[in-house]
């Protein structure tokens, strides 16, 4: 068996390999003795790191067919977020915290962006949106869900949209499994409208203050949550944007 370190060479090897190659998403991988060949390594340690990258989306195994250069979507990642804004530990301190964090960051600069440079239709897009919010229930969260998604789609960043739909996806399982607040309804609309005023406007900094706002009123709620707030290691509040 390769050592720790070894595995993670080869396993950056093959990467390289792919990226090299140009090898896109479904394209068949280079055979076991081939990448022995290349890399200059055992049997065993090639599939230890197709192991790991198989695990990572990076390639993808298909039984009685071969192994195939994977998409490398967001799912490995949401495991991972989730496990570790949901540990108990020391070192748990503020993580869905820091979560939070980044996503507001995220979704503020997006937003900004937005607000001066949009479809007109966007904003009729949003309003719909808002007043699913207002009835609550399962379209009322995917409301919420589609309302952020349509401001990324809009700027343009892919990799923006899908981190931030990813974090919206982690909050949301949170909220389900640890049964933290939630917030009314109409609080919820009324915080996201502030957002939509601001984009028919086209005010950059009205837009980015009430994303402020927004994730503001979401660190209070969690802060008031059945397991006191963020700074602590225990069970993580859940909340929901």
């Amino acid at each position: 068996m390769a050592r720790p370190q070894r595995s993670e060479e080869i396993t950056k090897r093959i990467i390289d390999l792919i990226v090299e190659r140009e090898l896109p998403p479904g394209a068949p991988m280079p055979t076991e003795l081939s990448l022995m060949e290349d890399i200059g390594v055992s049997r065993n340690s090639i599939r230890e790191a197709i192991k790991a990258l198989q695990a990572l989306g990076i390639v993808e195994i298909r039984h009685g067919y071969g192994t195939f250069v994977g998409s490398a979507g967001s799912e490995s990642l949401q495991t991972w977020l989730l496990f570790r804004t949901r540990a108990r530990g020391a070192t748990d301190v503020g993580r869905l915290r820091d979560l939070l964090e980044v996503r507001e960051m995220l979704e503020t600069e997006l937003t900004r962006r937005v607000a001066t440079d949009h479809r007109p239709e966007l904003v009729e897009e949003l309003q719909a949106c808002v007043t699913r919010m207002k009835r609550k229930g399962p379209d009322a969260a995917e409301a919420d869900r589609e309302f952020h998604d349509l401001i990324c789609a809009e700027a343009g960043f892919d990799l923006a949209r899908e981190l931030t739909g990813l974090f919206w996806d982690v909050y949301r399982i949170a909220e389900s499994e640890l049964g933290g607040p939630a917030g009314s309804a109409s609080a919820t609309a009324k915080r996201h409208q502030a957002i939509v005023d601001a984009l028919v406007l086209r005010d950059a900094d009205a837009a980015a203050e009430a994303v402020h706002r927004h994730f503001d009123e979401v660190r209070k709620r969690a802060k008031a949550g059945p397991y006191g707030g963020f700074g602590v290691a225990r069970p993580v509040p859940a909340v929901r944007s």
